[in-house]
């Protein structure tokens, strides 16, 4: 994923990667060893990396949005070279 941010803390970070990890993974998990085709979100909408990336990046923003970071893009990896990345 990309962030962005206009202003750093005290420290000279944009967001500590700690809670940026905590905060995919907690996305993620709802994802992890699931049929994606049952999860409501993929009932009528084929889970292609594509829409798994759009998925999360609309999921994400949410849970950034008490920060002072944007989110700017996310990217799902198919294999160690094929990625398909999602940026409204």
């Amino acid at each position: 994923m990309t962030v962005s941010t206009e202003t750093l803390d005290e420290t000279g970070m944009a967001i500590d990667f700690t809670v940026l990890k905590q905060k995919t993974n907690s996305i993620i998990k709802q994802l992890d060893h699931k049929h994606l085709n049952e999860i409501p979100y993929f009932v009528k909408i084929n889970p292609s990396s594509e829409n798994i990336a759009a998925y999360l990046f609309n999921l994400l923003k949410e849970e950034l949005k008490d920060t002072t970071v944007t989110l700017i893009k996310v990217s799902v990896w198919e294999s160690d070279t094929s990625k398909s990345s999602y940026f409204p």
